[in-house]
């Protein structure tokens, strides 16, 4: 299968409903090279969704991903607070500073089975603080921010935690 602007897909060699792309330049993360992991899309009755969803991302920039900035810093002080700032052999004095503690390793395109059913974007990747769970960035139809996380395999706040849409937020304060 080929969906442009990905070009031909490979199908994943332990999940044959995942199709993999080869390493595409990111101009979201200053031109990081990434695949991208298509999830379920020979089985969907719109697949012009998810091309139109990765035109979307492609499009934007790093200066777009700042919009995600202080929600990556709050995901940050939310767990330092929980586990103690002494478990820690550095600090991020600043949400300017928090994506040198981030690195991002893959991208998953997929339609939320809830609500709206939007395709969805999830970048995927390590960070410093949440070395187990790690850190998600969603963006719904490609360019909208919908979450940011731990990876948990959740597309919005609202399906990880069984909220209505309306209690739907982009970072979860509990």
């Amino acid at each position: 299968m080929t969906i442009e602007p990905l070009g031909q897909l490979q199908r994943d060699p332990n999940i044959e409903e995942w199709l993999v792309s080869r390493d595409v330049s990111i101009p979201y993360l200053d031109g990081q090279s990434l695949q991208f992991i298509i999830e379920c899309i020979e089985d969907d009755e719109t697949p012009e969704d998810f091309e139109q969803a990765i035109r979307n991302f492609l499009s934007l920039t790093a200066d777009d991903r700042h919009e995600a900035t202080p929600y990556v810093f709050q995901n940050y002080r939310q767990f330092v607070e929980a586990v103690g700032e002494d478990e820690f052999d550095f600090t991020i004095p600043s949400a300017s500073k928090v994506w040198e503690h981030v690195q991002m390793t893959a991208i998953h395109v997929s339609r939320r089975t809830y609500a709206e059913k939007d395709v969805y974007v999830q970048i995927t990747g390590n960070c410093d603080w949440e070395q187990e769970h790690g850190l998600q960035v969603v963006l719904r139809r490609g360019n909208i921010l919908a979450r940011v996380s731990d990876q948990d395999g959740h597309l919005t706040t609202a399906d990880a935690y069984a909220l209505s849409e309306e209690q739907n937020t982009i970072i979860y304060e509990g």
